[in-house]
């Protein structure tokens, strides 16, 4: 019997931590209504949204109004304040799937990811980004020697989001989605799939998240909506109106006894028990 894998994937800006890009241009002193405004006017002119805020940084940075080089964003990533419980929610939970009396007998391990349209470089400064198994966010090009940034290198909008999912859902390495991106596109059986979507759980926030959500969810995996602390939850009954999630929004607090914290073990071990279900039914009888 082959150890089963229950997969958590999450969003990360307002979902695991606040805005990134507003986060950085706020540590900036860049006017977060101009910078915005801009934004939203490239995409009202046919933009993605992270080509038009990288394009628009990559600007600034130009003209001398921000330092985007790969140090700085990673020195900035270490100050970004997680929401509640991170990152030792991630190990918690891991841990829980190891000692929880229904599920340690079972041969079953949690993975963590993040595919985020926010900054990767700034994403892997923070305390969370050892914690994960893998990390798909948007990311510049630098050059060899300043690491100072020379162009857009990858641009994660909604539904490129669910390219990494299938990768996750594939078994597709990290390394080798990076290395071929072709790689995504090859055959592999529904019953060969290392992770199938129905042992996924996705927790995001909003619009840009709907995409994975819905796959997920049309495949018997749970996706579950989070509204930033303190945050307004029209976003999230917005997501629950569509039923893009199966349960929430929840708040984005993930300490220990937090309703969050709560239905995340109440779904991995409802995922792993079906896990169990589906063995016995396959298993040859005597």
């Amino acid at each position: 019997m082959s150890k089963a894998v229950i997969a958590i994937v999450c969003d990360f800006d307002e979902t695991l931590g606040p805005d990134t890009i507003s986060f950085l241009i706020a540590q900036n002193n860049i006017s977060y209504d101009e910078f915005w405004s801009e934004v939203y006017a490239r995409v009202k002119d046919g933009f993605d949204p992270p080509l038009a805020y990288m394009q628009l940084l990559m600007e600034y940075a130009r003209k001398g109004k921000i330092d985007l080089s790969q140090k700085t964003l990673r020195a900035l990533g270490a100050k970004l304040p997680l929401f509640p419980g991170l990152p030792k929610a991630f190990a918690e939970l891991k841990s829980f799937v190891k000692k929880e009396p229904r599920l340690k007998k079972l041969d079953i391990s949690l993975e963590t990811y993040i595919i985020s349209g926010g900054l990767e470089d700034l994403i892997l400064g923070t305390a969370i980004a050892d914690k994960v198994d893998g990390l798909f966010a948007s990311s510049f090009a630098y050059e060899a020697k300043t690491k100072n940034p020379t162009g857009i290198k990858t641009a994660i909008s909604f539904t490129e989001k669910t390219r990494y999912l299938f990768g996750i859902n594939k078994g597709i390495s990290v390394s080798e989605l990076r290395r071929d991106p072709y790689e995504i596109n090859k055959v592999v059986l529904p019953k060969n799939r290392r992770i199938p979507f129905g042992q996924m759980i996705y927790i995001g926030d909003g619009p840009s998240d709907i995409p994975c959500l819905s796959t997920i969810s049309q495949f018997g995996g749970v996706g579950i909506g989070v509204v930033a602390p303190k945050g307004s939850f029209k976003r999230g009954y917005e997501l629950a109106r569509g039923r893009r999630i199966t349960v929430g929004p929840y708040s984005a607090n993930y300490k220990p006894d937090s309703d969050m914290r709560r239905v995340l073990e109440e779904t991995i071990l409802h995922l792993g028990l079906e896990i169990d279900i589906n063995r016995k039914k396959k298993a040859p009888r005597a």
